[in-house]
């Protein structure tokens, strides 16, 4: 039976006179109206979140926090006492009866253990809330003093006076609740509720606004970056701005972020939008996820024609597939423009029904893949009203320059820190405040830096140190409140903010800052095994370091109040602690993702590479270290393989890095095939950089290593990665068939059909690209079609393009043709994107057709699109220079063949210039 220490909230209920009733009423109505009382109590009880515990007699008691803990259990079980008087009074007009309740609720650290029939909940908190029961009056709530400072925000109270208690030397303080402050539960965080008015941001607003407004107007997609320090308002403004164009226009409005410490964790931000588009959770499984998103795309009713092409690149987007698998159809390089593309259209279509307004938060700590995607898709977004707000600290620009640089629907404006008469007039609005020292007043003013946040948090700080308090309804300054401690910057502010906490609390924000800005209760509870995180999270959440996250208007979880904050907390632990709990954290996650793994790795990865990294620096050793290695190194090669996949080389380079300083700390046999795996991700490295000499070596390497492993998997791999190096290198070399036919040897007796299928295509192009003419067309064709015997309609679609690009020059246009339109049915049959493939034999058959011009049209703008999606153009300039010279247009053709060769030679490869 599980057990654990938990923060609850009990409520005892007891009918009054019930034992004088039960002598003046027959048996058999007394035991109806004690089942319409019993039923009227459980319903209530339940509807506030509880957990009826029993009934004993007339009594009720009920618990809330158990089985599960929600962060207002306090504030649901008095709204639940004050609910269940109104029920009672309901009930007694029902009954024609006159019974009153006494109701008593106290709040604290219980032990709970939990068994098949119910909880059993023991701890002096659940004999106060008996005592606080039976002091109650007729018609009262009453409840004990944590109760009371849990929801004081929530509800109106009384004064009780103390109640003395059997067992305990001191009365205990009692409270009357009279009323909830609101009548939907809105909880109400932080010493006064403080909360900074937006001052000093009129024309920025301004400006945000007015961009949204013609965006709206004019259908158009526009890209708004701010930019400013920690803390000086980004966020605040952009709140603000948000509530009014949600007054004014009701825009969709979308939300991501940039994770703070992260390499590797690539798509988050969209991810965020896409899942909170679609209403994917993190508790939905694999199948589910994708339902949503196909029933989103169906929704949308604005790409029918394109919904099996977009859902299977966002699929890849959120990482529930690799994109290997998802869209094998299209190369690696050129993934992430696939992935650009799909964003767009899936944007643009959610646009066609509504205005949308996509916010991404810390675009400093974003990829470069995020960044190039943000990019590409403003750059080629159609006409939709679509609002792109970033908002970044000042180092975004000095790591990207050149951000927004050529597009006219870019705007960047930067946030600088308030005046001091401005930050005189947040001052007075946060606290309204007229009589404070000038002494005092002048020392937070020039702390503050003009910097809001350095303004809310140190007030927060006087008033926790009763130096600012709350008299007749206004702030004063205490007596004496000239001087005060006050540390010289924010980072000393804060951490003297956290020195005050008690060890639980600092314990949870450490966890916290592991987690991120934002967390939940459940994560901060399996990284911190040994602590009550529930206690320690209302406090904190009562003292404003962290406040419940309502993005999109629910609450959704918890987050640290400032990132900033975060920073410091991370700062101050210990590098081994911070390795215990990144591993913690690491396990977690990828318990907690199940069959969603792939979506979470790189998150995963990025706990498991800092734990291991850690371990290592702080130079511990045995299991512990091992361990960790193994961890970081079989994320690492997962992660490594995927970056691979979608064409990322700067994710593959780190990948590498991480996954080959793992096996140095801890060398061994079990190792040897992550060992292979490693110098298999090498080879395609050097490959993709141009270092064909290096990769040919590695590759020779790789596939002694695999044959010694007797691992025939690995060896065809390693034979069919050297294959694609020669056919680039030097296509005319022997050592291309040798290991193109070694890799589909190897393919076959491994069973592995798809791979066979590619080493016999790598040998097929080779005898094109030779020109050995009808054969290798053929051989080509039964290739495509054995792909469509195996239901790979993707890979089929683009062998059927690539083969009628060779029909169509070796002047065969109705073998052309016939491949062209097999291609387009197949891929419209798969929803694949064929591009470039499709554009080039058509351009072809435009050629033999007789129509030269259409065809240099077609290439110029296939050129043009690849440019901007920063594909590879080499063989479509290459075939525009030829279709320039058979018209004579000798100098237009020079410089596109002089621009095609540097850009060849630069990379290494030979094939367009063989």
């Amino acid at each position: 039976m599980p057990e654990d220490r938990r923060l609850v909230s009990i409520l005892f209920a007891d009918l009054v006179g019930f034992t004088a009733l039960g002598s003046q009423t027959d048996p058999e109505v007394l035991r109806e109206q004690m089942a319409r009382y019993f039923e009227r109590m459980k319903a209530v009880a339940e509807l506030h979140g509880g957990t009826v515990e029993k009934f004993i007699g007339d009594a009720v008691m009920v618990a809330f926090g158990v089985p599960r803990a929600h962060d207002d259990d306090a504030e649901r079980s008095v709204r639940c006492g004050l609910a269940m008087q109104e029920s009672m009074a309901v009930l007694n007009l029902e009954l024609r009866t006159d019974f009153s309740l006494r109701v008593g609720i106290n709040s604290g650290e219980t032990a709970v253990k939990s068994g098949d029939d119910g909880h059993f909940i023991v701890g002096d908190p659940v004999n106060v809330a008996a005592r606080l029961q039976q002091g109650a009056e007729p018609g009262e709530v009453l409840v004990g003093y944590l109760t009371e400072h849990l929801t004081r925000r929530a509800i109106v109270y009384q004064p009780h006076g103390r109640l003395p208690v059997k067992g305990k030397v001191e009365p205990i303080l009692a409270f009357r609740a009279v009323r909830p402050r609101s009548a939907i539960p809105r909880q109400s965080r932080g010493v006064g509720d403080l909360r900074a008015p937006l001052v000093g941001r009129e024309r920025e607003l301004r400006l945000l606004l007015d961009v949204f407004g013609r965006v709206a107007e004019d259908r158009q997609t526009h890209l708004f970056t701010m930019v400013g320090n920690a803390g000086i308002g980004k966020s605040r403004l952009v709140e603000e701005a948000l509530a009014r164009m949600a007054t004014e226009f009701s825009p969709r409005i979308l939300q991501g972020r940039c994770l703070p410490y992260g390499e590797g964790i690539t798509y988050w931000p969209v991810i965020e939008i896409l899942r909170e588009d679609a209403g994917i959770t993190m508790e939905d499984d694999r199948e589910t996820a994708i339902r949503k998103l196909d029933n989103r795309l169906a929704s949308i009713g604005q790409v029918s024609e394109d919904q099996s092409v977009l859902a299977r690149r966002l699929i890849v987007v959120l990482g529930l597939e690799p994109a290997d698998t998802a869209i094998p159809e299209v190369p690696a390089a050129e993934v992430v423009t696939e992935l650009a593309w799909s964003l767009r259209r899936y944007i643009e279509a959610v646009a066609s029904q509504n205005a949308v307004v996509l916010v991404i938060d810390d675009l400093q700590w974003a990829e470069p893949a995020i960044v190039e995607l943000i990019r590409q898709v403003t750059r080629r977004a159609r006409l939709a009203p679509v609002l792109w707000i970033c908002m970044a600290r000042p180092e975004f620009l000095e790591q990207h320059p050149n951000w927004g640089a050529g597009l006219v629907n870019a705007s960047l404006i930067t946030l600088n820190p308030l005046t001091r008469p401005e930050t005189s007039t947040l001052l007075s609005g946060l606290l309204d405040i007229e009589d404070i020292p000038s002494v005092l007043q002048g020392s937070i003013l020039e702390r503050s830096e003009g910097n809001p946040l350095f303004c809310e948090e140190f007030l927060r700080m006087l008033i926790e140190e009763s130096r600012i308090v709350r008299v007749d309804d206004r702030w004063q300054a205490a007596t004496g409140a000239v001087e005060v401690r006050v540390p010289e910057t924010i980072q000393a502010l804060l951490i003297s903010r956290l020195d005050t906490l008690l060890a639980a609390e600092r314990r949870v924000l450490e966890a916290a800052s592991i987690v991120g800005e934002r967390f939940l209760p459940e994560q901060i509870r399996a990284i911190c095994i040994d602590i009550d995180v529930d206690s320690a999270l209302d406090e904190l959440l009562a003292k404003g370091l962290v406040v419940e996250d309502t993005t999109g208007g629910d609450v959704v979880g918890l987050r640290l109040k400032h990132l900033l904050l975060r920073d410091v907390v991370y700062g101050g632990l210990a590098k081994r602690s911070r390795a215990d709990l990144h591993d913690r954290f690491a396990i977690y996650l990828e318990s907690a993702t199940s069959d969603r793994g792939a979506e979470y790795a790189e998150i995963i990865a990025y706990h498991a590479a800092l734990a291991f990294s850690l371990t290592r620096e702080m130079r511990l050793s045995g299991n512990v270290l091992s361990r960790r290695a193994r961890g970081a190194l079989r994320w690492d090669l997962f992660l490594g393989e995927r970056a691979f996949a979608r064409g990322d080389r700067r994710l593959l380079a780190d990948f590498i890095s991480n996954a080959r300083s793992a096996l140095e700390a801890d060398p061994g046999d079990r190792f040897d095939t992550d060992r292979v795996r490693l110098r298999l991700l090498e080879v395609e490295q050097f490959g993709a950089a141009g270092r064909y000499d290096e990769a040919a070596a590695t590759a020779a390497e790789v596939v002694r290593e695999a044959e010694g492993l007797e691992r025939r998997d690995l060896a065809a791999a390693a034979h069919l990665a050297t294959a694609k190096i020669e056919l680039e290198r030097n296509p005319s070399s022997v050592l291309f068939q040798h290991h193109a036919a070694e890799a589909g040897q190897l393919f076959r007796l491994t069973g592995d059909r798809a791979g066979e299928l590619e080493a016999e295509w790598l040998t097929v192009l080779w005898r094109l690209g030779s020109g050995e003419g009808q054969a290798a067309l053929h051989a080509a064709i039964r290739l495509a079609e054995r792909a469509v015997e195996l239901n790979d309609k993707s890979r089929a679609a683009a062998r059927f393009a690539t083969t009628a690009t060779f029909a169509a020059q070796a002047g065969l246009p109705q073998k052309a043709s016939e491949c062209v339109q097999r291609a387009s049915t197949l891929a419209s049959e798969a929803g694949a994107r064929l591009g470039r493939r499709l554009v080039l034999a058509q351009a072809m058959l435009d050629t033999l057709m007789g129509d030269p011009e259409r065809a240099v049209d077609r290439l110029r703008q296939a050129v043009v699109a690849a440019d901007e999606d920063g594909s590879s153009t080499l063989s479509l300039k290459r075939l525009l220079a030829i279709e320039l010279i058979r018209l004579r247009r000798y100098p237009e053709a020079e410089a596109i063949l002089e621009d095609a060769l540097r850009r060849s030679q630069d990379s290494g490869e030979l094939w367009n210039r063989s």
